[in-house]
């Protein structure tokens, strides 16, 4: 009997190996290739740009059909990486916010176009963290989540690259100006009037609905068993993104496998109804800028006319042969990370990397993992390391 179940098992053994090597991912041109080839460019993509470590999750058909990971967590302990270690996420926090914001908005607690001041317990230069707007008061109060989802507020991308401080670089609703700044403030604004933290507001609205058990939106003792540190370009550590507080624009810690399961999400359109779904994923505003961010922000182009970008609420949009795209980027300190979804295709890729390397690259890995060539990356500056 223990050697019929000896046997028994090793077939089936044998035949999960030889399933798992005939498993074909398809490509956005209709194309097929397999999973043992994508494996195979990977590795070498990885280890020739240097990068630390890198999961990858491949949707087709709206769901997920492979996961693998590469390189190591832990490069001193020589620890690999794996499909549960956790990542830090950066700015993929910020389509998360926009859902919840949306779920809210749905249940009437919220509405796209009522001015954020209307939410808010105290007039905004009243708040230490946001005093330099007082002097804006009459432009914020004219601000809606409409403008913070679409970065369209005219707040600055981070404040201490203006001289730690916060007022308006625009007039509201006039120009595309990506700001952490302006979806940190929509975080706040939920939080407060509703009296709950975002990170429980997340757990509520998305992750255990998702399955996302190795998510959340501040740093879990849970994760302490399979985290995974950054590096920088050099190969020096960074260290690992442990966020005590939630921020809505980046402080959320993922999985590629378990953010897959929110990009599916999105992709089949569940979770929201139909009208929420068409603003979110509907340019709110075009974005005519050479850069994402940094010195080239205000230099008008046309190199992105064909794709027609445009920002949609919390998340980028672009035109392709394969209908519209939808995508984010995640840029920490040294994690930096990059997702796609083209879902009239139902072909998507999540892109989780702990390494200052993987910009650099980036193209030929979204390439091989699934044939896209559309993505923005020029503009947003992984072209330029």
């Amino acid at each position: 009997m223990t050697k019929l179940l000896l046997i028994l098992t090793c077939s089936f053994c044998l035949s999960y190996s030889f399933a798992q090597k005939s498993t074909r991912i398809k490509q956005l041109n209709g194309q097929s290739v397999s999973t043992a080839s994508i494996q195979k460019k990977l590795e070498k993509l990885v280890d020739s740009a240097k990068i630390a470590g890198l999961q990858v999750a491949i949707i087709n058909g709206n769901k997920t059909v492979w996961t693998s990971s590469f390189g190591y967590k832990d490069i001193e302990n020589k620890q690999r990486l794996n499909d549960s270690t956790v990542m830090y996420a950066a700015s993929l926090t910020k389509p998360v916010a926009s859902y919840i914001f949306l779920r809210m908005a749905e249940n009437g607690i919220f509405n796209l176009d009522t001015p954020v001041h209307t939410y808010l317990k105290k007039t905004i230069g009243e708040y230490p963290k946001w005093k330099d707007l007082a002097a804006d008061t009459v432009s914020f109060n004219l601000i809606t989540p409409r403008m913070l989802l679409s970065h369209s507020s005219g707040l600055p991308v981070l404040r201490q690259l203006y001289g730690n401080k916060t007022n308006l670089i625009a007039k509201p609703g006039e120009k595309f100006y990506y700001s952490n700044e302006g979806i940190n403030l929509l975080g706040f604004m939920m939080e407060e009037y509703t009296g709950k933290k975002l990170e429980d507001l997340a757990r509520e609205e998305v992750f255990v609905p998702l399955q996302m058990s190795h998510t959340s939106m501040i740093w879990d003792k849970t994760f302490e068993n399979n985290f995974s540190y950054a590096y920088f370009k050099d190969g020096k550590k960074y260290g690992s993104e442990r966020r005590e507080t939630s921020r809505a624009a980046g402080s959320m810690s993922t999985t590629a496998d378990d953010y897959a399961k929110f990009y599916s999400n999105l992709m089949k359109e569940k979770g929201l109804n139909r009208a929420s779904y068409q603003q979110m994923l509907s340019p709110q505003i075009r974005v005519t800028s050479k850069r994402g961010f940094g010195p080239l922000r205000d230099s008008a182009t046309h190199e992105n006319d064909a794709i027609r970008l445009s920002w949609g609420l919390g998340i980028g949009l672009f035109q392709s042969p394969y209908g519209t795209g939808f995508f984010h980027t995640g840029h920490g300190d040294a994690n930096q990370n990059y997702a796609v979804a083209f879902p009239e295709k139902g072909i998507a890729v999540v892109l989780l990397s702990n390494s200052e390397n993987f910009e650099k690259v980036s193209y030929l890995i979204v390439k091989a993992c699934i044939g896209d060539s559309y993505s923005p990356l020029r503009w947003l500056g992984h072209l330029d390391h």
